[in-house]
C-alpha cells in the first residue's frame, strides 16, 4: 500500500516523553483499500528505564479519559525496545511513500526520538511524513469516529478514512 497512518498514545508531549502504545494501518488514499494493522502496547517502566521521560500533566490528562481508553493505554507488557523493533519491521515491510500522522510533529518526532533512545534508526526516509490535519483543514474533512477515542489503532484508523475522503475531493486526479 502506498499510505500509512500512524497514530501514538503517550505519557508526554515532548521528544523523549515515555510511548505507551503505537498503532498503525497501510492504506491507499486514492482507492480507500485497507491493508495490514499494526498495534503494541508498551510497558511504561521499560521506556522509562530506556530515558524516556513522564510528564505529570500528561498522566492527569490520562486520568480525565475513559476507562476503556486507560485500560487500552495502560495494558503494556512489552518492552520498548522489542516493539520499537518490531514496528521498523513492519513499517519496513509496508515500503509506504506517504507516513501519516495527526500531527507528524507529534506522533513521528516522539517515535523518532524512542527510536533514537533505543539506538535504532527511523524506518521512513525524512520525505515521507504527511500531516492529515492540515489535509483536513484544506478540504473541510472532518475526521469520523472509529471505536475508542485515544486507542493508537482505532485513532490511526479514523485519521486513515479522513484521508481518504479528504483525497475523494480531490476527483479522481489525486
Amino acid at each position: 500500500m502506498r499510505d500509512l497512518m500512524i497514530d501514538i498514545e503517550t505519557l508526554g508531549t515532548k521528544p523523549g516523553s515515555v510511548i505507551l502504545s503505537i498503532g498503525a494501518v497501510t492504506f491507499d488514499a486514492l482507492t480507500g483499500e485497507f491493508g495490514e494493522e499494526f498495534y503494541a502496547s508498551i510497558n511504561p517502566a521499560s521506556a522509562t528505564k530506556a530515558g524516556l521521560t513522564i510528564d505529570a500533566a500528561t498522566v492527569q490528562w490520562w486520568m480525565e479519559q475513559s476507562e476503556e481508553a486507560r485500560r487500552s493505554a495502560f495494558a503494556g507488557d512489552r518492552q520498548v525496545g522489542g516493539v520499537l523493533a518490531e514496528f521498523s519491521t513492519y513499517v519496513r515491510r509496508t515500503c509506504a511513500d506517504r507516513v501519516w500522522a495527526k500531527p507528524p510533529s507529534f506522533d513521528l518526532v516522539l517515535i523518532e526520538s524512542a527510536f533514537q533512545a533505543c539506538g535504532m534508526e527511523t524506518p521512513w526516509h525524512y520525505r515521507s511524513p504527511r500531516d492529515c490535519r492540515t489535509l483536513f483543514d484544506l478540504t473541510g474533512t472532518t475526521q469520523p469516529s472509529v471505536g475508542i477515542a485515544h486507542n493508537a489503532l482505532d485513532d490511526a484508523k479514523a485519521q486513515a478514512m479522513g484521508v481518504i475522503e479528504a483525497y475523494g475531493r480531490f476527483g479522481p486526479q489525486a
